[in-house]
């Protein structure tokens, strides 16, 4: 296989949900790179952003609701690959209240659920690639985000459900796992002290960039990784040895 030509997406159209911004964004700025014609959905609208998106379709979603996400499958008629970036988070102890562990949920999971079914019908007619923006605390908890640890959990397995259901019709089904990226719901995690700290203890002595998650993507999407499926590629520098 010609490496080159495996990883020219001229021919296919992505979507990647939540990539207004941080990592998201950076992996539709590498699959832009790559030739892809590439949509993006922000939860606001295009001129409340600063990230330039003249090579994109830009496209506004809100992934807990329902309409929304039906509405986008039928502005997008056609998708050979779609990313769910969507997710987010709630500090001070807001997700061990019901209402912020239900927001949170509704949105990481639910929501991905919504997605990945409502664009099925695009990707089984050509033997699509679905990739979930996963996290390391499916695998080691977050130490005060009970909705985001389990909404990650329950996305790494939902990524390995609906891989086993839909490989027969084509699909591939895989996840992303960050480790540490500096993003806007990373920032209080993500100052100049807890960065000296982390490179003591991470083999990389580094964080991750949007990049770094873009690799893993374009590997999976691509056919280097056509018999790959199901799988939870961790993409943490070392983080969680």
């Amino acid at each position: 296989m010609n490496v080159q030509n495996a990883l020219n997406f001229s021919d296919k159209k992505v979507l990647i949900t939540g990539a207004s911004s941080g990592i998201g964004y950076g992996i539709a700025q590498e699959f832009v790179a790559a030739g892809a014609t590439v949509h993006i959905t922000g939860t606001r609208t295009k001129s409340d952003y600063e990230n330039d998106f003249t090579a994109m379709t830009f496209h506004s979603l809100n992934a807990a609701n329902g309409e929304d996400i039906e509405a986008l499958a039928k502005t997008i008629q056609e998708l050979d690959i779609l990313i769910n970036c969507v997710g987010t988070v709630l500090y001070k102890k807001q997700e061990f209240e019901r209402a912020g562990f239900e927001k949170i949920l509704n949105i990481n999971l639910t929501g991905v659920m919504h997605l990945c079914t409502a664009f099925y019908p695009h990707l089984e007619r050509g033997g699509g690639s679905i990739i979930n923006l996963d996290s390391v605390v499916a695998i080691r908890p977050a130490l005060n985000n009970p909705a985001y640890t389990a909404s990650k959990a329950g996305l790494k397995q939902l990524t390995k459900g609906l891989a086993m259901k839909w490989g027969r019709k084509g699909i591939r089904v895989n996840a992303i796992a960050p480790g540490m990226v500096p993003t806007k719901l990373t920032a209080n995690q993500a100052g100049a002290e807890q960065e000296a700290a982390f490179k003591q203890r991470n083999p990389i002595q580094r964080f991750g960039t949007p990049q770094d998650m873009a690799g893993g993507a374009l590997f999976l999407a691509s056919p280097l990784a056509a018999y790959v499926t199901g799988q939870h590629l961790v993409i943490d520098g070392g983080m969680t040895l």
